[in-house]
């Protein structure tokens, strides 16, 4: 549609520079819409987003509040991913039959080339990375955007018709694109885990967020899916394009011994990402080339440092106490049996509703000594220790629990930050999370 002179609310304009209200914003202003923008954060806290657009004639900035009345103003709602549907300005913008878009959902109706869409509770970003990649490496021009916090947005006028665009999606994302009705090309579910249930009715309603992903696919289109998931195996029977399967007993490409990333959750990233690069086609030695060479992200299990033989590792993305189990168990199985490998946690912070009584449980069993942040999923954390009989530290800041850790450990063990929650509260998100423990590792003494 031309949207010259439509009236566009940017419903959440966010902090990051290259997220989806700012992005959005700079590409409909450039279309010549008229915009308003809201936030419920202040220009201090919007900072440079706000000035990037003040170069732009007739915007109205609403900000530190969302109102109604911009709503009914509103020809189109850009809605940002944190904008929840049970809000008040969503369900007034759904009683009135407004049009919701989102940055996603204006890039798969422009973008000339492929699109890769990568979703799941657990490993989203790596799989990601690894598919960009895999393709790179395979001789194709690609482009990686999405959750990952670079809206696609921000390259759609570069893409070419013979490009591949990965892009991660989450399920706040794909709640816009399946009421639009559109699917990627290709599509790939890693996996499916309780999460965010504070802001789901259930398990049921966060998996059908994730199924938009492929529910508008076309007969040709392809979906891969996790056959060791319920859900997986469910959706392999719904989906309306082609159905590729991946488990734990499929064939690994390449020696695992030849991949730098650690974990069993991990080897199930990479057979899914071949099984989705392959088809949209990656070579054979494309993809080993990328498995052999590629070291991962910054805030998934990354060395930090190695300081008087105690390693310090930051994995601020495991968000969900399943996730810190797949941590603990990756640790477990990059160590030599002789090697004392004690583990030394950092857990805790905001709670999405979610159950620590397995984490708990492993975390006697394999004796983590573990220090806990102050945050809204404290009280539910400490009734799951106390219930397994494990003992644990309260600690206040991220100083207080590297200190901790580092005068406990000794060499040769590990220091695992790991939280098995959100960041709310005591940081500004997961990401200032991992960027303090780095700031606080890399000041400690060698």
């Amino acid at each position: 549609m031309g949207w010259k002179g439509k009236k566009v609310l940017i419903l959440g304009l966010g902090q990051y520079p290259k997220g989806s209200g700012i992005s959005a914003a700079l590409f409909l202003a450039r279309q010549g819409a008229v915009l308003r923008v809201t936030d419920q954060k202040s220009a201090d806290d919007l900072g440079a987003n706000v000035t990037r657009l003040k170069r732009f004639k007739g915007i109205q900035f609403i900000l530190g509040r969302h109102r109604v009345e911009d709503i009914r103003w509103a020809d189109v709602i850009l809605r940002n991913p944190r904008v929840r549907p049970s809000s008040r300005e969503m369900i007034l913008a759904s009683k009135l039959g407004k049009r919701i878009e989102s940055d996603i959902t204006l890039f798969l109706a422009e973008c000339p080339s492929a699109v890769i869409g990568v979703t799941g509770t657990r490993g989203k970003s790596t799989t990601s990375a690894l598919v960009a990649e895999m393709l790179k490496r395979s001789g194709k021009r690609v482009w990686l955007g999405g959750n990952i916090l670079v809206s696609p947005l921000t390259f759609l006028s570069k893409v070419r018709p013979t490009d591949v665009v990965v892009l991660e999606l989450s399920s706040w994302q794909l709640e816009t694109t399946g009421a639009r009705g559109r699917s990627p090309r290709y599509a790939l579910i890693t996996n499916l885990m309780r999460d965010h249930l504070n802001t789901y009715e259930g398990m049921e309603e966060y998996a059908e967020a994730k199924a938009q992903i492929f529910r508008h696919q076309r007969p040709n289109d392809v979906v891969v899916l996790n056959a060791d998931d319920a859900y997986g195996r469910r959706w392999a029977k719904e989906a309306p394009g082609q159905v590729i399967l991946f488990s734990k007993k499929s064939k690994f490409p390449v020696p695992k011994k030849l991949s730098k990333l650690m974990g069993h959750h991990n080897e199930m990233n990479i057979i899914a990402a071949s099984r989705i690069a392959c088809a949209a086609g990656a070579t054979q030695n494309g993809i080993r080339s990328a498995i052999k060479n590629f070291k991962g992200l910054p805030d998934r299990l990354e060395t930090v440092a190695v300081k008087r033989g105690i390693r310090f590792i930051n994995d601020t993305t495991a968000t969900t106490p399943d996730a810190t189990m797949a941590a603990i168990l990756a640790q477990e199985a990059g160590s030599k049996k002789q090697e004392a490998r004690r583990i030394h946690l950092l857990f805790g912070g905001a709670d999405k509703k979610l159950e620590f009584d397995d984490v708990a449980n492993l975390l006697k069993r394999k004796k983590v000594c573990s220090s806990v942040f102050e945050g809204t999923a404290r009280k539910k954390i400490e009734r799951a220790f106390k219930k397994a009989r494990y003992a644990w530290t309260v600690v206040k800041s991220m100083t207080e629990a590297v200190q901790f850790h580092r005068e406990h450990a000794k060499k040769g063990e590990i220091i695992l930050l790991s939280p098995g929650c959100a960041s709310f509260g005591m940081f500004a998100n997961e990401f200032d999370r991992g960027q303090q423990f780095r700031k606080i590792v890399r000041l400690l003494p060698d």
